[in-house]
């Protein structure tokens, strides 16, 4: 019996329900003997760690999970966190999706009932039955500012983890749901080239580039010897991302190196900050002067 209860939980991020100690064969009494011994520790109700407290926040979800019914998934900001297209940062709490017929919600953690989950939504992720990224965007967008939904939809596409006929046949069965408009208006955008992308910088820069209705450049490529952040090719600009204040002053030395051959070849270098590119509309208006002069 310990052997097996030991290798559920070793399964489950050292987490096991009560049901599934029944499952295995084991009495009810002696469930409660190994709370009262301490082989078992109650995390919420129905759920314990085995052996200790000094639990992972992936034993958290899964408690979470197993707190609720059977066919329930972790959903939402924590499935998110799990996917890694929402911040780590962020203190949620725990949010499961469960059954819309199922029983009681259980303390401790935020339930969203559903009518039905398709299998193509759902899976296992670190051993957990979770969402799938699209269909966690889809469930942000519901609860979720327009720009949280932006940025997870973002980071899932970075990641390559959205499916975006999938995210745009759930909008189609709902189109009514809270959200759904964002969704419609991220989906209808160009695909950012995100997961080519290496730093947040580079990201603003990108996104400022497409909100401005520039088009769209290459990121992130080799150039006479050299790599530059982003390259119009046919009019011949090159765009760096220059976090300059953490330049050494040999960086700075090469970048310079770096410019002036590129311009002595005919091609024009603009560098932008982090400052110019939160503020967005200064760099595209620039840019598409630039383009505009060099393009014709």
């Amino acid at each position: 019996m310990a052997d097996a209860v030991a290798d559920l939980a070793w399964r489950q991020h050292g987490i096991i329900a009560r049901r599934q100690l029944i499952e295995l064969g084991m009495a009810s009494s002696t469930i409660d003997d190994w709370l009262r011994s301490g082989h078992l520790h109650r995390l919420l109700r129905g759920v314990y760690a085995v052996g200790h407290r000094r639990i992972t926040r992936e034993a958290r979800w899964m408690a979470a999970v197993l707190a609720c019914p059977p066919s329930s998934v972790l959903g939402f900001g924590s499935a998110g966190q799990s996917r890694g297209i929402v911040s780590l940062q962020q203190r949620l709490a725990l949010h499961v999706v469960i059954p819309r017929r199922a029983g009681a919600s259980p303390d401790g953690v935020v339930v969203h009932r559903v009518r039905s989950l398709d299998d193509r939504d759902v899976g296992l992720h670190r051993g957990i039955p979770t969402t799938t990224a699209t269909r966690t965007v889809w469930d942000l967008a519901s609860v979720q500012t327009p720009l949280g939904t932006r940025r997870a939809f973002e980071q899932a596409e970075k990641l390559r983890l959205l499916d975006r006929e999938r995210l745009a046949a759930l909008r189609a069965a709902a189109p009514s749901r809270r959200g759904a408009g964002v969704v419609g208006e991220l989906l209808r955008e160009g695909v950012l080239p995100l997961e080519e992308t290496r730093s947040r910088l580079e990201e603003l820069i990108l996104e400022a580039c497409r909100d401005g209705g520039l088009p769209l450049p290459a990121v992130n490529v080799p150039l006479l010897g050299w790599e530059v952040d982003f390259l119009w090719r046919r009019e011949r600009v090159v765009v760096e991302a220059d976090g300059g204040d953490h330049l050494t002053p040999r960086q700075r030395h090469r970048d310079n190196e770096r410019d002036a051959m590129l311009a002595r070849a005919g091609y024009l270098v603009r560098r932008y900050g982090s400052a110019a590119a939160r503020a967005g509309a200064d760099v595209i208006a620039e840019l598409k002067g630039i383009l505009a002069e060099r393009g014709g």
